[in-house]
Order: structure tokens, then C-alpha cells, then sequence
């Protein structure tokens, strides 16, 4: 649970990090596949304790939404507000995919851990 909960976070963080700087990417792991990249998040995160990964992940929330509630309504589809973002990307879709819609991919996970744990 806790090294999903430290990868949902790696991704929410980015999401902040782009909102804040207005830049598209902030990591270098963006320029490597998903597979290499999530398994450099698990090492990043490995030795993080359960503890630390869910205080983490509810700061990186607040961050989330803080940044969220900054960007102007039309930011969330004009890809021009975010330097290296691609003119045909919208902004709300790499947004929603890095957050709420990156969730679903780990439910199942996680309803298996809980359901382990009784």
C-alpha cells in the first residue's frame, strides 16, 4: 500500500510542479518509458515508511489543489500557459491523467490489500 500510495503521489507532485512553474515537466524521468520510470519511483520511495509515504502524499495533495485553484478556468484547456506543452495537448487531460484518472489503475491493488489485511 505504501509504495502505491508514494507513486500516486510521485505523480500528483509533477502535476503541482507543472501548475506552479508553468512549465510541462520538472523530472527527468519523463524522457524514460512508464516502466522505467515507476521503477525509479519505487526506489526513490523504497526505504520511505508508511507513516512518512501518507503525510507526503497528503502534502503533495494540498499542494495539488492549492495549484489547481490558481490556474484560471481557461488554463485548463489552452496548452500555451504551459512552455513545452505540444499546442494540440489540453491541459485538463494531462491533469486528470496524472491524478483522479491515475487512480482507477491502482483500485484494484488496493481493494486486493485491503481485502488481504480483513
Amino acid at each position: 500500500m505504501k509504495d502505491i500510495i508514494a507513486h500516486v503521489a510521485w505523480y500528483e507532485r509533477e502535476v503541482a510542479r507543472m501548475l506552479e512553474s508553468r512549465v510541462m515537466t520538472s523530472s527527468g524521468l519523463w524522457a524514460v518509458g512508464a516502466d522505467e520510470r515507476n521503477a525509479a519511483i519505487y526506489e526513490e520511495s523504497r526505504g520511505m515508511s508508511p507513516e512518512d509515504a501518507r503525510a507526503e502524499s497528503s502534502r503533495v495533495f494540498r499542494e495539488l489543489v492549492e495549484q489547481l485553484e490558481l490556474l484560471p478556468d481557461a488554463g485548463y484547456a489552452d496548452a500555451s500557459r504551459f512552455s513545452g506543452m505540444p499546442g494540440d495537448w489540453k491541459p485538463w487531460e494531462l491533469i486528470a491523467g496524472n491524478t483522479f484518472g491515475h487512480y482507477p489503475d491502482h483500485a484494484g491493488a488496493i481493494r486486493r490489500l485491503l481485502d488481504a489485511k480483513g
